[in-house]
């Protein structure tokens, strides 16, 4: 134990299974008491997932997550559920449920297991839903947070117009090719007359136009 102003730790060295267990810290002063409650436990830390939630892929969606363990993971339990959804109303499919064997962690993270799993067959511009949960020797951890990922929306619509405006300004173009010049427009210029040793002469002009562009403590 050690004290540092408002600071109490515990400190338990060479953790063993037997420091397993529920610890409870209570304080007291004159206007009363308080109690804490914390689990010091074996299992596994619950998953945080690392993937970004929106799919490169209209039918597939590759699920990353990371999950904290002294002792190897023996199983990981991965749920994932389609969420159909409109305005008005918003209702959970079935869970389909992955089992998965863990791969041994590298010597450089003795703590942290990371995972990947890529889903396939999914719908495109759907809303899923994924937990993972994990076991090693002294059980289960807690199901994860639920996990909100998007699978893209299918182009193929977008393509079509795109195809269908390129297409009409090909023939526009083809058009183009055989279509005669328009006649030039002459447009007739009225010029003054000038009055040169008494004679009245009119000249008259054209214009054009062109187009423009490992320790463990406990703390309170």
């Amino acid at each position: 134990m050690s004290s540092r102003g408002n600071r109490h730790t515990l400190t338990i060295r060479h953790v063993q299974q037997e420091d397993f267990g529920n610890y409870s810290c209570v304080a007291d002063n004159s206007l009363g008491r308080s109690k804490k409650y914390m689990e010091v436990s074996g299992r596994p830390g619950p998953a945080d997932f690392l993937s970004p939630p929106w799919s490169r892929s209209t039918d597939s969606f590759n699920l990353t997550w990371k999950v904290e363990s002294y002792p190897p993971l023996q199983e990981v339990r991965l749920l994932y559920r389609k969420l159909m959804m409109n305005e008005t109303f918003q209702q959970p499919g079935r869970w389909n449920d992955v089992i998965l064997t863990p791969t041994p962690r590298p010597p450089s993270e003795p703590l942290t297991h990371v995972m990947a799993f890529t889903l396939r067959g999914l719908q495109h511009s759907s809303v899923y839903e994924a937990i993972v949960q994990a076991k090693n020797r002294y059980g289960w951890n807690e199901v994860s947070d639920i996990f909100q990922f998007y699978t893209q929306r299918i182009s193929s619509d977008t393509h079509s117009e795109e195809m269908q405006v390129a297409s009409s300004t090909s023939r526009s173009g083809a058009t183009s090719l055989h279509r005669t010049r328009p006649p030039t427009l002459a447009w007739p210029w009225t010029l003054a007359a000038a009055l040169l040793s008494l004679s009245l002469s009119l000249a008259s002009f054209v214009g054009i136009t062109t187009p423009s562009g490992r320790s463990m403590q406990l703390i309170g």
